[in-house]
């Protein structure tokens, strides 16, 4: 498996900032040129576009990731359009520049530093080298026998971000099966009875509040991503074999009854994938099977009697209309998560 860890600049000279700074905006320069031209055309071949930029400081290498970078970034945008249904504007990239072995070099450090990092820039021939330490997260992955760097990073001047390739290990044979529910009120809840993130709600109103692409709302989305992973990490990790979630895919898109304007609204900070993602890194992490089950109707569904109906749930309070079964309603999704994941478990 693939992990991704983040060391920093800040052992760079400021010549050797400046060089970087320089090389990623003829980067983002070139992968918004090579954007324009593929955004409208269909056929035109990667060297026809690659000679298409002119007077460009970036080498060879360089132009050809900054192309596959503008490429990947055009397909994903008009897939999300053709997906949702909706006209997208061309994107425009300021992001980070995806580097691989051709760029970056990642060697053992000698004496205070564990890294050496070996930059191609602007300067053609010749590499700044960049020493800098592990941190924590590296110590981690590369504590697990076989583990290596992989040759390449993604470099922007908050730092750069290195990939791992770990190993995959045997899940766990023992521990019990945990079935979660993912919420927009309480982020999760597990089918032990415990919540994590109950003020998921409070964060999602502080970012809907929050003016569009401000610098307030970014600090909020970071705030929501931190949110997300102090939460999924609270799970019992350590104890679990299995854990159940649901497969939530498409669930904020398409016209379907009961999600008007208002259920659309309050969806929108709320991170489905971003959620989910974590809970597989973790689950990978710890040797947990991660199942995903169908989520058709399980927070109406009674656990005691399996009666389905929508008038069992009240907001965040469930009541079996049958046999008065009642508990909060979040809490019964996980239950009847955890019931579907034993299915599952049983089928296979």
């Amino acid at each position: 498996m693939k992990r991704s860890v983040k060391v920093a600049l800040k052992f760079a000279t400021k010549s050797k900032q400046r060089q970087i700074f320089a090389l990623l905006q003829s980067y983002r320069s070139a992968v918004n040129f090579y954007i324009k031209e593929l955004w409208n055309t269909k056929r035109l071949k990667d060297a026809d576009t690659l000679a298409l930029l002119e007077n460009s400081r970036l080498s060879e290498r360089y132009k050809q990731a900054a192309l596959k970078q503008a490429y990947d970034l055009v397909i994903s945008t008009k897939k999300s359009s053709k997906a949702i249904k909706k006209h997208c504007s061309r994107p425009v990239f300021n992001g980070s520049a995806i580097l691989d072995s051709r760029h970056i070099t990642i060697e053992q450090g000698e004496g205070s530093f564990d890294l050496v990092l070996k930059l191609s820039t602007l300067k053609k021939g010749r590499r700044i080298v960049i020493p800098t330490k592990h941190t924590q997260m590296t110590r981690k992955w590369l504590s697990i026998p076989g583990s290596k760097f992989i040759q390449g990073c993604s470099l922007s001047e908050k730092g750069i971000t290195l990939w791992i390739d770990v190993p995959v290990i045997a899940e766990n044979s023992d521990g019990k099966t945990l079935g979660v529910d993912l919420g927009v009120h309480k982020l999760i809840s597990d089918s032990d009875g415990k919540f994590y993130g109950i003020d998921f709600k409070h964060l999602s109103d502080k970012i809907r509040r929050k003016k569009f692409k401000s610098k307030a709302r970014a600090r909020a989305f970071k705030e929501r991503e931190n949110f997300i992973g102090r939460a999924v990490n609270q799970l019992p990790w350590k104890e679990l074999k299995v854990i159940g979630v649901e497969d939530l895919t498409g669930i904020k898109t398409g016209k379907q009854r009961n999600r008007g304007r208002n259920f659309r609204k309050a969806m929108a900070p709320w991170i489905v994938r971003q959620c989910v993602k974590r809970i597989e890194n973790k689950a990978s992490e710890n040797r947990v099977r991660l199942i995903k089950v169908d989520p058709s109707y399980t927070s109406q569904t009674c656990p005691s009697c399996r009666k389905v109906s929508k008038e069992n749930r009240r907001g965040e309070v469930f009541k079996c209309i049958a046999c008065d079964y009642t508990g909060d309603a979040d809490y019964i999704g996980a239950l009847n998560i955890l019931f579907r994941t034993r299915q599952t478990l049983t089928s296979v």
